[in-house]
């Protein structure tokens, strides 16, 4: 009840906390497009990235003759860069290092882990040798350029916050061309 514009306290009072509830609502919508923000930017879980960083020849034994063959050593450095927010836990696995579709080396990558937004590196050696290549094959290896193609899909699973847990597989195909005459690594591609 109103007399000659004078409100009632009781009017006053409902109207201010009538504001007070507007307020705190906006505060709470506010607080939710951040966290939803925050949820779709942080806790997103991508694939980490699986490449060779550097390879160098160890060992090698070359004869050029009517039965080309090799044997040597290789020596990797494989990278795994983690851009997620939280560490990234893969298990031990195997790899191969093939010469057109045939096997010439097998390479084992231990367990480990990359933290958050970090690269971790592993020193990984593969043996490798011509015994398992047949005849065929063996006309490219006397030109003394050897082509090889190196496959490795890692399991593993990322770890935000504990938070959010998702199984990730990220996968690295390599192709590596070799100087054998010369000892050396002549190219090296990742995709």
């Amino acid at each position: 009840m109103e007399f000659r514009g004078i409100k009632p306290k009781a009017l006053r009072r409902e109207e201010k906390s009538n504001k007070c509830l507007v307020y705190v609502l906006a505060i709470m919508v506010i607080q939710g497009a951040v966290l939803l923000i925050f949820a779709s930017i942080v806790l997103r879980a991508r694939t980490p990235d699986f490449k060779i960083g550097s390879v160098t020849v160890r060992n090698l034994k070359y004869l050029n003759s009517s039965a080309p063959s090799f044997n040597f050593t290789l020596l990797t450095v494989f990278t795994v860069e983690n851009n997620n927010f939280g560490e990234f836990k893969f298990e031990n696995t195997t790899g191969s290092v093939s010469c057109g579709s045939v096997v010439v080396g097998e390479m084992k990558i231990p367990t480990g882990k990359a933290q958050a937004r970090a690269t971790e590196r592993m020193n990984v050696s593969v043996d490798v040798s011509s015994l398992r290549i047949s005849g065929t094959k063996n006309s490219n290896i006397s030109s003394g350029l050897l082509e090889l193609n190196s496959h490795v899909q890692l399991s593993g699973r990322v770890n935000i916050m504990n938070i959010m847990k998702r199984r990730k597989h990220p996968e690295m195909n390599c192709f590596i061309t070799l100087n054998l005459t010369g000892h050396t690594v002549q190219d090296l591609t990742c995709d």
